[in-house]
């Protein structure tokens, strides 16, 4: 049986979950306890809109950041390079370039399979202790990401009949505040473009990109 309570209008018993009174039409008072349970469900409406609100109010935030970031390493990746650059605290520069068919001299003459690139490369050691300097510091990459180390038989050749004989970057020791120019021979396909040079400071140096032509 469901409980009943008096109409303060009429004084008929009415049911208490009533909101009007069936007899004579008046608005009957809620109950505390229901009050209580409309005040505690407008409360969660309210947590989850706030809460649905704060949410959007972070995303374009998170969003522009990322833009932001974005924007930074573009600029990274598009600033133009140069042909001088530095590689734990060596100095390495990029000079002239020449294209060759052939190398050395009557007796160390030797053939291209594509093109001969001999670049020229300064190295300035600013390191506290002596680099060693070697021919296999440096790669040489074409406009398609395609890596060339160095002919060592062309350097040879090279070395021996267009350099006096010296071998300017084989395993050579180069001393704290001392400079070391020399030359570095590729044989690349000859249609290869867009060059850039991966060079090392030493053996162990971090790797930087320099421009090439």
């Amino acid at each position: 049986m469901a409980k009943l309570k008096n109409c303060k209008t009429c004084g008929k018993e009415v049911a208490k979950s009533a909101r009007k009174c069936p007899h004579c039409g008046q608005k009957l008072k809620m109950g505390f306890f229901t009050k209580a349970l409309i005040g505690i469900a407008a409360l969660i409406v309210i947590s989850i809109i706030a809460s649905q609100g704060g949410g959007d109010d972070s995303t374009p935030a998170n969003t522009t950041a990322k833009t932001g970031d974005n924007k930074q390493e573009a600029k990274k990746e598009d600033k133009p390079l140069s042909n001088e650059g530095v590689s734990s605290d060596v100095t390495i520069k990029v000079g002239a370039v020449e294209n060759k068919q052939e190398v050395g001299n009557e007796y160390t003459k030797k053939q291209a399979q594509g093109v001969f690139k001999v670049l020229e490369v300064s190295i300035t050691n600013n390191q506290k202790d002596a680099i060693t300097v070697d021919a296999n510091s440096f790669k040489l990459v074409d406009d398609h990401g395609r890596e060339f180390t160095y002919s060592s038989d062309a350097q040879i050749a090279y070395d021996i009949g267009e350099n006096e004989g010296n071998t300017d970057f084989f395993l050579k020791s180069l001393n704290p505040g001392l400079t070391l120019t020399g030359k570095v021979v590729f044989d690349v396909p000859a249609d290869a473009k867009g060059f850039l040079l991966k060079a090392r400071g030493g053996m162990t140096g971090k790797e930087i990109n320099l421009k090439v032509e």
